[in-house]
């Protein structure tokens, strides 16, 4: 009894982590897409309406979905609490989102390419560099979107298989 109670466990255990890691496979291009809704409400507010950069952080994290949010909210306070550079407080808010999230660091090099130009460009040149990462974000959700389909039936298929074959292996 307390052998199967044991191998029970076990399949379940890695069953789980096959299904955590599936999940961060279907939650990246759900993340990639509210990075490009949250780079589109940048946009508008810094070229439109004309906000000053701190203040256009905070409403854009007040209006994005987490993780993202945290992301502009880090970045806001940054720039307006530590008085940090526009690079410096993406590099952190960068470093954070992609702890805090199922990103990768290549997802988040148009943003960060976008924060080395917010304070040195012109409207025309920021509206060129907003809509080059817009379109770099676009491609990199497309290519999640098919990985995550393959990869996350991959991933539950191996944590079940992988409980079943130590139980085998054990047993």
């Amino acid at each position: 009894m307390l052998k199967l109670v044991g191998a029970m466990l076990l399949v379940l255990a890695t069953s789980l982590l096959g299904f955590q890691m599936a999940r961060a496979h279907r939650d990246r291009p759900r993340q990639l897409r509210s990075l490009i809704r949250a780079l589109t409400h940048l946009q508008a507010e810094v070229e439109y309406q004309s906000t000053p950069l701190p203040t256009a952080l905070a409403n854009v994290a007040e209006r994005a979905s987490p993780p993202c949010s945290l992301m502009f909210r880090r970045v806001s306070d940054l720039l307006m609490e530590k008085g940090a550079s526009v690079q410096e407080a993406f590099r952190s808010g960068i470093a954070e989102l992609v702890a805090d999230s199922a990103l990768k660091g290549a997802d988040c090099e148009p943003i960060q390419m976008v924060a080395e130009t917010l304070s040195t460009m012109d409207r025309a040149h920021l509206q060129t560099q907003f809509q080059l990462s817009i379109d770099a974000l676009m491609q990199a959700e497309q290519q999640a979107r098919e990985q995550g389909l393959k990869n996350a039936r991959l991933w539950q298929y191996m944590g079940v298989l992988t409980g079943v074959i130590l139980v085998i292996l054990l047993y």
